[in-house]
């Protein structure tokens, strides 16, 4: 924990790299039409409100190499379901358009945001 605490006094470009990211991420999500439930951190919740939905999306996020976790009931009501997706500050701008296109192709197959924006 020290030495945590350590890195982060002696790089705050880490932080201000994550607070960039955060904020490009939950506005391109939004931009999209996922709803991110006014998110505020490196965790970024994008409602799906399915189970069978949030499964099949997170299977082939993964299959285009993105990683995120799904979050289906009974941890959340059964139209409550999302996918949890997270960021730090090493990820490169070019792996986030690339999570940002997949969750595009993605969300508009399943009919989870609309199909007529893009961003």
């Amino acid at each position: 924990m020290l030495k945590s605490l350590e890195i982060i006094k002696r790089e705050p470009e880490r932080r201000e790299r994550l607070w960039v990211i955060i904020k490009k991420m939950r506005k391109a999500f939004n931009d999209m039409g996922w709803n991110t439930l006014n998110t505020n951190s490196a965790i970024i919740p994008l409602m799906v409100g399915d189970n069978m939905k949030t499964f099949s999306m997170t299977k082939e996020l993964g299959e285009m190499g993105v990683f995120a976790t799904p979050v289906v009931s009974p941890a959340v009501p059964p139209d409550k379901t999302l996918i949890r997706t997270s960021y730090t500050s090493t990820h490169t701008d070019s792996q986030l358009d690339h999570v940002l296109e997949s969750f595009e192709k993605v969300g508009k197959k399943y009919g989870v945001i609309p199909s007529g924006v893009t961003v």
